[in-house]
Formats: structure tokens, C-alpha cells, sequence
């Protein structure tokens, strides 16, 4: 029995540092969070500390659509072990000739805020975000906060915006939603530089790179926005 290095509780800003996969990539943010429920819910019902991998392995290629494991593989660019490894908050190990895995638990830091300075679009392309799930994005230019849904988002900050002016567009029964999907659009080509800032009350939000992110006391202000909704933008990049 091989036994994996215990790591303890996973602090902010280890999480997308350590990530060696496309996280920007939404299905493989879904095998991830699968995953990640996966284990919770038989960790709190069961009380197992150690899953096999491959039950779920055989669960998720069937669920997404893919014809066999191979294929399944090839879309997270290797065997489902490597990629649970290649994540700070997961510990796998070889138990006899089956791959076990457990999730370690987040650790929240103080509020914060994440301040940043976009100038260009090949920015908004390359700065990945992980926003907590209790976490909103607040774009002080346009008095606009895409509010937290509880839910954990890995995407590029295009991605972000985009998805946030899609489920305006869809949703906009009033000119002045229009006008504000408008405007984001508007954002993503940065004709000049404008400032996001993520309100992070756990302190489990990150960015990667973090070049240029300023990082401040998150007071415990309200901020508004319109409240979320589910469908998510295909947008390149």
C-alpha cells in the first residue's frame, strides 16, 4: 500500500497556481466538480476517506457522452488519476492495483477583494478566475455586480463577461438590461482600460496570472446587482 503525502487544509491562492490542466475549459471544470461531489456526498453519508476512481470514471465517460475510457481520456489529456493529481485540494494513491482519491477541505482566508486593471482583450483571453461560490464580480465602471450563485465558476474573465451579457440578453425584458448587455459587450473588446473587482468574502477566489491583481480588505458593504441566471455563453478564447 502506497501512502500520499497529507497536505492538510488547502489555503486561498494555492488552488489555480497548482493547476496543470485547461481549467478555462467548462467540461473539464464539470469532470472536476463531479468529481469533487462525488466523494463529498459519500464521504457525509458513508463516512469513506478514500474512493476508488475508477467507479467514477466509468460514471462520468457514460454520463458526458463518450463512447469508452480511451476517449474519455483523451479529452482530459491523460489517465482520470493524473488529472485528479494535478489538483492542490485532491490526493490520489495506489492501493493494490486500484487509484483511490480524497478531497481535502478549503480552508477561507479573510474577506478580500481582488482588484484588477483590464487593458486589453488578450487579458480578459489569458486571466483565469476562480470565483467561490459565495464570491460576486463587480464591474465599478458600468455600477454593475454579476451577484454569486452559489456555485464555484472556473473560466477565463472573458468568459465571465460574456456569459454574464448572454444571460442579460436572454433575460432582458426591460430596455435597461438591454442597455446594460450592451455595455458589457461593449467591455470585451477593452477600448480602455476599465477595473473589475472580485468580492470575496471567504477568501477562496483566485486568478491566475495574478500580475497586476491588487489585493485589499473586503468591507462588508452590500453590492448590487441583478440576481443570476443558469444558462452559460460559448465564447472563445
Amino acid at each position: 500500500q502506497e501512502t500520499a503525502l497529507s497536505l492538510g487544509p488547502i489555503c486561498p491562492g494555492w488552488m489555480l497556481a497548482g493547476f496543470k490542466k485547461n481549467v478555462s475549459h467548462q467540461e473539464i471544470e464539470r469532470v472536476l466538480s463531479e468529481a469533487e461531489v462525488w466523494f463529498q456526498t459519500s464521504n457525509e453519508q458513508a463516512g469513506v476517506e478514500w474512493l476508488p476512481i475508477d467507479g467514477i470514471t466509468n460514471f462520468l465517460f457514460n454520463d458526458l457522452g463518450y463512447e469508452d475510457v480511451d476517449e474519455f481520456e483523451d479529452a482530459i489529456q491523460g489517465s482520470f488519476h493524473e488529472f485528479l493529481g494535478a489538483f492542490p485540494h485532491i490526493e490520489t494513491r495506489l492501493v493494490g492495483e486500484r487509484w483511490m482519491y480524497r478531497v481535502l477541505p478549503l480552508q477561507p482566508g479573510p474577506p478580500r477583494k481582488l482588484c484588477l486593471t483590464v487593458t486589453s482583450s488578450g487579458q480578459l483571453l489569458e486571466t483565469t478566475l476562480l470565483q467561490a461560490p459565495d464570491a460576486d464580480l463587480d464591474i465599478p465602471g458600468l455600477g454593475f455586480t454579476i451577484k454569486s450563485d452559489q456555485k464555484r465558476h472556473i473560466d477565463s474573465l472573458y468568459n465571465h463577461l460574456a456569459t454574464a451579457r448572454l444571460n442579460l440578453e436572454q433575460h432582458s425584458g426591460e430596455e435597461e438590461i438591454a442597455e446594460m448587455a450592451r455595455s458589457i459587450g461593449k467591455l470585451l473588446d477593452v477600448d480602455e482600460p476599465f477595473e473589475l473587482i472580485i468580492l470575496d468574502p471567504s477568501g477562496l477566489s483566485d486568478m491566475q496570472p495574478m500580475d497586476g491583481v491588487r489585493i485589499e480588505a473586503l468591507e462588508q458593504e452590500a453590492a448590487g446587482g441583478l440576481p443570476p441566471v443558469e444558462e452559460e455563453a460559448e465564447a472563445d478564447g
